[in-house]
């Protein structure tokens, strides 16, 4: 009789396969599931492997984290409020870095919230306790950083107070504070990236080891990239190479699809008599696709900032400050134009969109490029989709645009949601149940490092939608432990076009499936986030194992 690789048995299986919901036997042969459950019975294996009777479903696949960056932080200072709860606390850690920093070298921070410091870093304290180093702190959702005087000269920023850009370089009394946003902070944070390719690979390998403990086994790399000025939300111009030497070399062992970043893609020229404009990227592309572990997604592009930076792009302003609406990071026209022409060319998009103005315009240019160049099951995405009316809804599902928001953001940032937009307006951030409940597929993410990598946490989000503080973001807006679990596993494949190899365990699929320390139907929804991995299975073989399974 045939063997297979491996049994693993013992196990209380929710596939996600309405077909076969239940199981308690998966075996693998080549990397793929075969048979469930009486299917293996008499069948011989390589392996036999206990699963101890624990909960088991499809991996988690995380289809909006950055990944890279989330290894560069592991490898810089931590300054969340869980670890840096005062401005004391920060310019202590900073100082403490600066000081065994080689001379010359950036110090570099990250996940500072100034509603739990209660204010911004200060740029004349930052100037003392640095030592002579540039620097640049990243606040905790990317699109803001607090830099020093330093930084702005290595940026060739001589005299930053002349800098006339009041949206991107924010100033009081005609003077820098440090604060910059958006584009600028994308600017800087290139510039303080180009670090060496070994420094690059280990904090690849960095993130791959953490999130293998939290059971992710697929990963969509949220702006792989940047231009050849380093400008982008990406690390390098060099990306996707640094990624295909990261697996070349065993550091990476989950599935990543890698989205390209709107500045790395650049003119092709003429590529056809129709295609005269070509848009298209290298990034160090090269052999090393096969496999199933790599692949290239849609491309990333910004319209707006974030609520917590101030910078996403609202209809009515935010609570208390009847001047500012976020900001714009294009002209409406160029943007529509640049979306019908990658539309055109095959290309799918994530747009990031969270304010219900920068959505409105999201939505306008898809719309008007699906009918100037009609495409079938497009799966053009709006990513984080922060802000909507029932209309927005109606029209994203309407559309056949699949909406990303992040569960890791409600417990995170949520306090700050009801802080800026009012309670109104926050019981409709990040919708989840208006779109599940109207039959739309949405996939499981977190736009880590922005807020904790953690599936578990993401997940208890989506079923409880509360805050830290206890406020619930719309009751009619929660999942149920079921919906939240189908979206990360079963949605995200779905989002990727990978639900014919992914997202349930079923024959003919890959064989990637966590192991969980308890059955998240039976706890507290509120302790869903201490639930443990006990272990990572990838393409039928364990990456990750507790310590105490």
């Amino acid at each position: 009789m045939f063997t297979i690789d491996a049994i693993f048995d013992n196990a209380d299986i929710h596939t996600m396969d309405p077909a076969h919901p239940r199981a308690s036997r998966i075996g693998v042969y080549d990397g793929k599931i075969v048979a469930l459950d009486d299917d293996l019975d008499g069948v011989p294996a390589r392996h036999h492997v206990d699963l101890g009777g624990r909960f088991v479903c499809p991996g988690f696949n995380d289809v909006h984290l950055h990944f890279s960056l989330l290894g560069a932080n592991l490898n810089q200072v931590d300054l969340r409020k869980q670890t840096a709860s005062t401005l004391d606390e920060v310019y202590r850690r900073i100082e403490e870095a600066a000081e065994r920093t080689p001379d010359g070298e950036w110090v570099l921070g990250w996940g500072f919230d100034q509603f739990s410091l209660g204010a911004f870093p200060d740029i004349a304290v930052l100037d003392r306790i640095s030592h002579g180093h540039p620097l640049l702190i990243l606040h905790l959702s990317n699109h803001a950083a607090v830099i020093n005087t330093e930084a702005f000269r290595r940026a060739g920023y001589e005299h930053p107070d002349d800098i006339d850009q009041p949206d991107l370089v924010i100033k009081e009394h005609g003077h820098v504070t440090g604060l910059v946003k958006d584009k600028m902070c994308f600017m800087f944070t290139g510039l303080a990236n180009r670090v060496s390719e070994a420094t690059l690979l280990h904090q690849l390998e960095l993130a791959a080891q953490y999130t293998l403990s939290l059971g992710i086994t697929s990963f969509t790399d949220g702006g792989t990239g940047t231009d050849r000025n380093w400008e982008g939300i990406g690390q390098t111009p060099d990306d996707i190479g640094l990624f295909q030497e990261a697996y070349d070399r065993g550091l990476i062992h989950q599935r990543g699809t890698l989205m390209p970043y709107f500045s790395a893609l650049h003119d092709l020229g003429q590529l056809t008599g129709d295609l005269k404009h070509g848009f298209g990227l290298d990034l160090g592309i090269r052999t090393g696709f096969e496999g199933g572990l790599l692949d290239i997604g849609p491309f990333k592009i910004i319209l707006d900032g974030a609520f917590s930076s101030l910078s996403a792009y609202l209809n009515e302003p935010y609570l208390n400050m009847p001047d500012n609406k976020g900001v714009f990071s294009w002209d409406p026209d160029e943007f529509a134009r640049q979306v019908a022409i990658l539309h055109r060319e095959g290309w799918r998009m994530a747009i990031h969109a969270i304010g219900d103005h920068a959505i409105a315009i999201a939505l306008d240019a898809i719309e008007h490029a699906q009918r100037l160049y009609p495409r079938q099951d497009v799966r053009h995405r709006l990513e984080h989709c922060g802000l909507s009316s029932d209309a927005t809804v109606e029209r994203i599902i309407r559309d056949g645009i699949i909406v990303n928001p992040q569960g890791s953001f409600m417990k995170n940032n949520g306090d700050a949601y009801v802080r800026l937009l009012g309670e109104e307006r926050a019981r409709r951030a990040y919708r989840m149940g208006s779109f599940v409940h109207r039959g739309a597929i949405i996939p499981g993410s977190t736009d880590a490092p922005c807020a904790p990598v953690a599936p578990m946490i993401s997940i208890e989000g989506m079923v409880t939608r509360k805050t830290a503080g206890g406020f619930v973001l719309g009751d009619n807006e929660r999942l149920t432990v079921d919906e939240a679990l189908r979206a990360y596993t079963y949605g995200s494949a779905y989002a990727s076009k990978k639900e014919r190899v992914l997202g349930t365990l079923s024959p003919r699929k890959y064989a990637d499936f966590v192991a969980l320390d308890a059955d998240p139907h039976t706890v507290d929804p509120d302790s869903l986030h201490e639930i443990g991995v006990a272990a990572t299975v990838i393409g039928g073989q364990v990456r990750y194992e507790s310590a105490g399974r």
